[in-house]
């Protein structure tokens, strides 16, 4: 009997400690997140401590309402499978929050739940075999809990673990409930209340609010003299500003990127529109602003690019009609978010990713790429297949995407990752000018979106906390022949706007659109944040503005006594939501 006892009072050892670690690891994550930014120790860890005890408390409720005699086998079963899954997910938030820099959002399963085994397998290399085998030993372990047939008989028993849920319940009263109280209070909330806070991005606008909307935007517009330009772009995986020197002063892995941007026209004060590499693509490739119309996860709104497939106007299309040939050029898996489906219903002549046959030589990395390296020698054979034709290359590279592998000796290192791309672009640089592409072409090199890591406190202190989650570097370069910079604030759809104006007679640009090649600013950017994903930050020269996405109650969630600004800043929002809506 006492070595029954035993046993089953290691199991409850066992189990708690499966159930505490990723509590534990979260509070540990959190709390060194907060204090480069607070200075505060134990915040972060309390407050994570706080808003999770609403889930173990209701995960050990679960598993003692199991374990009641009275309780049917087959209840008590699906009880325990319940509490089980429960701390399952919590521990993918807890992984998600530490790699990607967000929770486990609903949406984000549906969107990526089909790539993210091959994702882990691809970045974990030799390591997957080891979590296989962990996970089928505590995937063992568990399903003979579940299967148990023990019940608690003692009174003592059912006293203690009574005391136990009432206590951590307890503990969940000392959360902080504000959801806007402090700019980072995203990152200690629970996943399943982050999920619903965030659900207001979802919510549909009413008939009647869409039958009364009225907006409209007024437009600068000039005639001039179209421009005939080989035109390369080129989109840096999470490029970020924090990452250069010349950019920000806080890191020193980009030298030759920061040179050239020292030869060529260098925006200091640009903008991403948006976090993920769809929200790049989309910014620069179609100039619609990525803020999606509401949708619920069954009408499209775990879809990547949903709303944005078939742009008419997109700068493939437009080119295209100017006799360009267009190319969309990476080494990533094509099929990863719909990427190739996408690129093709924007007008691309030519799509190529990891299958084409000249990367089989190469070493396979994260979305099974080839480096950067390749990516780039392939780009200057097209530049040949081209001859005298006037085209577009579109090059979306991969190397720096997270988590860093160093591609020369597979270190995993962001630092490492980012002066090896660094390093592929100087040499790409180079070899343009040698084979005299900049005689009749022009160069724009632009992050994607910041990088998926935790702000940097001299981020924050240089640019805020807003702003410094959306920088990046870009650069517009015709050779080494012309140099100045710029810090007025542009964006990623001021490229798609200056690059259709650039072949076009007549060049427009408005409050919320730029043009980058003359000069003309915009008023306003938008920026859809990662971290709270139902509010949309907006800057201007002066100030910055959080907008929360709520159907009908779309508002300002910052202050401005200036009614004119806010009635405008929310009608744009809305305008963009309702049009994208209208065009499904």
């Amino acid at each position: 009997m006492n070595i029954i006892l035993n046993y089953r009072t290691i199991k409850v050892i066992i189990v708690l400690i499966l159930a505490i670690v990723p509590l534990a690891l979260k509070m540990l994550l959190v709390d060194n997140f907060l204090h480069s930014y607070t200075g505060i120790r134990l915040f972060g860890a309390t407050q994570v401590l706080a808003n999770d005890a609403i889930i173990f408390s209701a995960v050990m409720l679960l598993l003692y309402l199991s374990y009641l005699s009275r309780m049917p086998y087959i209840a008590s079963i699906l009880l325990r499978v319940l509490s089980i899954f429960v701390v399952f997910l919590y521990a993918v938030d807890v992984y998600v929050i530490r790699n990607f820099n967000t929770h486990l959002v609903v949406t984000d399963v549906i969107k990526y739940a089909s790539y993210s085994l091959k994702y882990i397998q691809q970045t974990h290399n030799g390591k997957g075999f080891l979590l296989l085998i962990i996970m089928i030993v505590v995937v063992g372990f568990m399903a003979q809990s579940i299967f148990s047939k023990y019940k608690i008989k003692n009174n003592s028993t059912h006293r203690y673990s009574i005391i136990m849920v009432l206590s951590i319940f307890f503990i969940s009263n000392f959360a902080d409930k504000g959801n806007d109280k402090y700019v980072h209070s995203w990152v200690y909330k629970n996943f399943i209340n982050y999920n619903l806070i965030i659900l207001s991005e979802a919510k549909e606008y009413s008939n009647e609010f869409i039958k009364n909307f009225r907006f409209s935007e007024k437009e600068l517009c000039y005639s001039k003299i179209p421009e005939k330009r080989n035109i390369i772009l080129l989109m840096v995986e999470s490029l970020s500003s924090y990452q250069s020197s010349y950019f920000s002063g806080i890191k020193n892995w980009t030298p030759n990127l920061d040179i050239i941007a020292s030869k060529n026209i260098s925006y200091k004060n640009f903008y991403a529109n948006g976090f993920t590499t769809e929200d790049g693509e989309i910014s620069l490739l179609t100039g619609k602003l990525p803020i999606y119309r509401p949708s619920s996860y069954t009408n499209g709104g775990g879809t990547s690019f949903n709303g944005f497939f078939g742009v008419e106007e997109s700068l493939p299309n437009i080119l295209k009609k100017k006799r360009y040939t267009t190319d969309f050029l990476t080494t990533a898996d094509l099929s990863f978010a719909n990427t190739g489906e996408w690129a093709k219903s924007v007008g691309f002549n030519y799509i190529e990713g990891h299958e084409y046959p000249y990367y089989e030589k190469w070493d396979r990395f994260h979305f099974k790429a080839a480096p950067d390296e390749a990516l780039y020698n392939r780009v200057l054979d097209r530049i040949n297949h081209h001859d005298n034709n006037n085209f577009f290359i579109f090059i979306k590279t991969v190397s720096t995407h997270h988590p860093f592998i160093n591609p020369e000796n597979k270190n995993k290192s962001e630092a490492e990752a980012f002066k090896y791309a660094d390093k592929q672009i100087g040499l790409f640089y180079k070899k343009l000018i040698d084979m005299g592409y900049f005689d009749k072409g022009m160069l724009i090199i632009v992050g994607d979106h910041h990088s998926m890591v935790p702000l940097k406190n001299e981020e924050v202190e240089l640019f805020g906390s807003l702003k410094a989650s959306a920088k990046v570097p870009m650069i517009v370069s015709y050779g080494d022949k012309n140099h100045s910079i710029v810090n007025e604030q542009y964006q990623q759809i001021d490229i798609f706007n200056s690059l259709k104006g650039l072949v076009s007679n007549t060049q427009c640009s408005s409050n919320w659109t730029g043009d980058i090649l003359s000069g003309n600013p915009a008023q306003y950017i938008a920026h859809r944040r990662g971290d709270n994903r139902n509010i949309i930050s907006v800057f201007s020269e002066n100030k910055d503005y959080s907008i929360k996405l709520d159907g009908d109650n779309t508002r300002l969630t910052t202050n401005d006594t200036d009614i004119e600004i806010q009635e405008l800043i929310i009608k744009k929002i809305n305008a963009i939501r309702i049009s994208s809506k209208s065009h499904q």
